[in-house]
């Protein structure tokens, strides 16, 4: 394939790897690489952490090795509670794309950890130079937010 002659092995290694994510199904391979190129990876020792409850979130994380957890912290306790652990093919923090708003949580590498950033700043890139891109991400941010919301939702019930 063209693609396999232009491209080095990690880079193919991680347009395959996007191609299997809910966030990005249905775009086609030329366009991966470009999502690609408007990602940052990053590389966070264990332990180490990527953000803390009430920063300014401007980016969505993308898990591609290693383990995330998200704390909360107790309201009537001075510790943190565990509320999720994000695994490979995972995402995170994806309400900063929409605004930039405080973290509702903090992220701890729970072991070393490369994850690829999506910065609000380059997804607004996206659906303005690239709008059949941009719009099969919001598409797909959408669903998960909906999902999300409505699993919060009824656990909230059932807890009630």
């Amino acid at each position: 394939m063209l693609f396999d002659k232009i491209y080095d092995e990690e880079v193919l290694k991680r347009i395959d790897f996007l191609k299997n994510l809910k966030i990005f199904e249905g775009i086609k391979k030329k366009h991966l690489i470009y999502i690609l190129e408007n990602l940052q990876e990053r590389k966070y020792l264990k332990g180490e952490t990527i953000f803390a409850e009430n920063d300014i979130g401007r980016a969505l994380f993308i898990v591609f090795s290693g383990k995330v957890s998200l704390y909360r912290k107790d309201k009537f306790e001075d510790k943190n509670e565990l509320i999720s652990e994000v695994h490979p093919g995972e995402f995170f923090g994806e309400m900063a794309l929409l605004e930039e708003m405080p973290r509702t949580a903090t992220s701890i590498a729970s072991e070393e950890t490369v994850v690829f950033m999506l910065f609000k700043t380059k997804l607004e890139h996206l659906l303005f130079s690239k709008p059949q891109i941009g719009v099969y991400l919001i598409y797909h941010l959408s669903r998960v937010l909906s999902a999300r919301l409505r699993t919060y939702m009824l656990g909230e019930k059932e807890n009630a």
